[in-house]
């Protein structure tokens, strides 16, 4: 609806229930007035009527009519008993036959009550006229009620006169207020249809003409106006730069970036990701569920698509390896993150063929080092001599511990070795793997302490062994003499837990996070002097894992470590 049509209307509204009220307010007010003045005037005459009524009743009638003539009113003479001794509009004849007017709300009203007016508003039978009606209790002997009465038919035209004229005034006044609303609304209606083509301009990013108004009210917004639209540039440009800044980010990012939206439609990507999955730098990318031929890459799209969080999934693209992270976004779209690690898993191909090697080369040579040299101790007659020789076993012997733990952790990366799980009570396994450091716990006063419940864990035996033999290998090195060393096992879940607890110097928070890799040692200096190789625990996670486990540490300097190991059941 437009502006001048709304304030037409408004107005009209307005000034047409102003004058309905008028008109109201006329008939109700007005007529009330009316009524009440005539009926003070209907009492004064009644009274004056009452003084001058003839004591002889028999001239009554007469009087009446002449009464009524006078005063143009209707007089009505009544007796207690409630009959009409004289009435204007009937003559002597007829009054016998009218009926009993003590009925009548207005004589009732002076006869059976202390009230000195009796007054009545009702329709006359005769004239078919509304009628006021008053009624006083006064007179000579003889006469009990002296009634005047007059018709209302001049009120009524009062009223309609004065209600005349109101609507006559309203309707001057409804076309008077629809000039000014026309007037008014073609002032406002042309700088605010220009306010809103310059707001549409806006919107739209188009260059906007801002209108010249001279109406206060007006020209502030119109000045709120400019400023927003300076303000909204000025953070476009912003957005734009820093979008543009994004882009370019992206664009650098050796990893391959995908953007899809809730619908799996790829919506933005880098030049990375379109290298990695095969497309041309203006070739239209599939959606997400289709991006991949594979099976099971398909089946991992899908589980993306439904906001499935993924940390470093690893999929085979042909001949390149990639890992694959997604994050769902806050719109229910998807972000994916592709890191081609080909050139690393090929180093570490390397890295393990070299070392499962040079580790399979050393164990001759470091053979018959260790076997001359206890030649040579056992014979030796010099006791330097045969120092030397055994400093030359003991270090071929840690030599071949060490080539060995190598040859194990190489042959367990490479997928050479595959675990045949059964289940195996933890209770028997451990004490199996503690036979050969019993003498060596018994010279220190360290004992294992068992408390599994006759908990079983499905895994293969070899590896079991392995792993608690690292376990107490490492927990004897650290523990001081007459410590304590504790194997628990329960089940938590679809989970059995098998914790391993020293009582020894344990390890600092720091370093809890990278005790599983190969080769750290905590303490380098000391690892060395008890004759650690640095690769057991890193054997012990990389066994647990191949049975679909997980291992855990915890430790407290003082107190001990744990170390929790995790087996599906």
């Amino acid at each position: 609806m437009k502006l001048v049509t709304r304030l037409l209307a408004s107005m009209g509204l307005l000034v047409a229930a102003a004058v309905i009220g008028s008109i109201i307010a006329a008939d109700v007010l007005l007529r009330r007035h009316l009524e009440q003045q005539i009926a003070g005037e209907l009492e004064r005459e009644a009274r004056l009527v009452a003084a001058f009524t003839p004591a002889d009743s028999s001239r009554w009638p007469e009087f009446a009519v002449l009464a009524g003539a006078r005063l143009g009113r209707r007089v009505t003479l009544i007796d207690a008993d409630g009959h009409v001794r004289g009435d204007t509009e009937f003559d002597r004849a007829s009054l016998a036959r009218l009926e009993n007017h003590r009925t009548r709300p207005e004589v009732r009203a002076v006869l059976d009550s202390a009230r000195a007016v009796g007054m009545n508003e009702r329709v006359s039978a005769s004239t078919n006229e509304p009628q006021l009606y008053v009624a006083i209790k006064d007179g000579p002997p003889g006469l009990a009620v002296v009634r005047v009465s007059t018709t209302l038919v001049v009120v009524d035209a009062q009223v309609h006169a004065v209600q005349r004229a109101v609507a006559a005034a309203g309707l001057l006044l409804l076309l008077a207020a629809w000039l000014v609303a026309w007037l008014l609304a073609r002032a406002l209606a042309r700088p605010l249809l220009r306010i809103a083509d310059a707001a549409r301009d806006i919107a739209a990013g188009r260059v906007a003409e801002f209108p010249d108004v001279h109406v206060p009210e007006l020209a502030h917004h119109v000045d709120a106006l400019r400023a927003m639209h300076h303000e909204l540039e000025r953070r476009f440009e912003d957005l734009r730069r820093e979008r543009e800044e994004s882009r370019t980010l992206v664009e650098a990012l050796s990893d391959g970036v995908l953007a899809a939206d809730n619908r799996g439609t790829v919506i933005s990507t880098n030049a990375a990701a379109r290298r990695l999955l095969g497309y041309g730098a203006t070739e239209p990318l599939p959606p997400l569920g289709e991006l991949f031929h594979d099976r099971a890459h398909r089946t991992l799209m899908r589980e993306v698509l439904t906001g499935a969080v993924l940390e470093r999934r690893e999929l085979d693209l042909g001949d390149r390896t990639v890992l694959v992270s997604a994050r769902p976004l806050a719109d229910g779209g998807t972000l994916l993150v592709l890191n081609d690690v080909t050139g690393l898993r090929r180093l570490e191909t390397i890295r393990r063929d070299f070392v499962a090697n040079v580790s399979h080369e050393l164990k001759t040579p470091l053979t018959a080092i260790a076997g001359y040299a206890e030649t040579l101790a056992a014979e030796a007659l010099d006791s330097q001599a045969v120092g030397f020789a055994q400093t030359i076993v003991d270090n071929a012997r840690r030599m071949q511990h060490l080539v060995d733990d190598l040859l194990d952790l190489s042959r367990i990366e490479s997928g050479g070795w595959r675990p045949e799980p059964r289940m195996l009570g933890v209770d028997a396994a451990a004490r199996e793997a503690w036979r050969p450091f019993a003498e060596r716990a018994s010279s220190r006063k360290i004992e294992l302490e068992t408390a599994t419940d006759s908990a079983a864990v499905n895994s293969d035996p070899e590896a079991l062994r392995q792993i608690f033999t690292n376990l107490f290998d490492n927990a004897l090195r650290h523990t001081p003499a007459g410590g304590g060393i504790r194997v628990t096992a329960d089940r938590a879940g679809d989970e059995t837990v098998v914790r391993v607890s020293d009582t020894g110097s344990g390890i600092p928070s720091e370093h809890l996070p990278r005790i599983f890799e190969r080769f750290y040692r905590v303490d380098p200096s000391r690892s060395r002097q008890e004759g650690g190789t640095g690769l057991g625990l890193a054997i012990v996670k990389h066994l647990v894992e191949a049975h679909g486990g997980r291992v855990e540490a915890d430790s407290e300097l003082g107190r001990g470590t744990t170390i929790r190991l995790y087996f599906p059941t």
